[in-house]
């Protein structure tokens, strides 16, 4: 049975009590039947009232007759009207960006240069922030990696290797180093949050479920961007 045959046999009041309870059920969970039921139920609507308007005379003058069955299109009409919110409901809930576009969008913004007042950092960190913020990523990640090699847990230099990867869209090695720099010893570690950004954007089989884990303990512990993932949380 096609789509359209369902949708009729409901409004006519031909389905059983469990096959409506189905039915009502799909059309809750199946926008394109949604619609398809909404455009029926309207089509249905403007072709009675036409009906109506010629007939409406001779309704008048015949005599009464109990129907055989009972009109389903009060009961439709609400149906309609659930189904109408729903749809306004989608469509608006498509035009808001999902998380993965915000933490994106956050990440051009926020990651678009690095601070050359770093502190002590040292001249080849310097060397490669001045080069990531030319815009010549490969360039200065190579220049993390080659500190990296003297210096495995120097967190300036993992996080700034996380970030070009990132940038790079090179998740695996991102988390990779942000998951190095959470192990660090430093007093805001901002380690959890740029691992939740790297897995939120590389969207891998439970990537989403550890984003949110790495989310709340950033809220819970009070670490860097918790401002941000409690909006992202809500």
């Amino acid at each position: 049975m096609n789509e359209l045959e369902q949708i009729e046999r409901f409004f006519q009041g031909e389905m059983s009590a469990t096959e409506q309870a189905s039915f009502e059920k799909q059309i809750q969970e199946n926008p394109q039947l949604a619609s398809a039921a909404a455009f029926y139920w309207q089509a249905h609507q403007a072709a009675r009232l036409e009906v109506l308007a010629e007939k409406r005379k001779q309704w008048e003058k015949a005599p009464a007759v109990k129907p055989l069955r009972k009109p389903r299109f009060s009961i439709a009409a609400g149906i309609a009207a659930v189904v109408l919110l729903a749809i306004l409901w989608l469509v608006w809930n498509r035009s808001q960006p999902n998380l993965t576009e915000r933490v994106m969008a956050y990440s051009n913004t926020n990651f678009q240069q690095l601070s050359l007042t770093m502190g002590n950092a040292t001249d080849s960190l310097q060397e490669g922030i001045i080069l990531y913020n030319q815009g010549k990523f490969p360039q200065a990640e190579q220049i993390f990696e080659v500190q990296l090699t003297h210096a495995p847990k120097d967190a300036r230099a993992l996080k700034f290797a996380g970030i070009t990867a990132m940038r790079l869209k090179n998740y695996d090695k991102a988390i990779q180093y942000f998951q190095q720099l959470s192990q660090t010893d430093l007093y805001e570690n901002p380690g959890p949050f740029y691992e939740a950004l790297a897995r939120i954007q590389r969207n891998q089989a439970d990537d989403q479920a550890k984003a949110q884990q790495l989310l709340k303990r950033v809220v819970q512990e009070n670490l860097p961007g918790k401002t941000q993932a409690t909006e992202w949380l809500d």
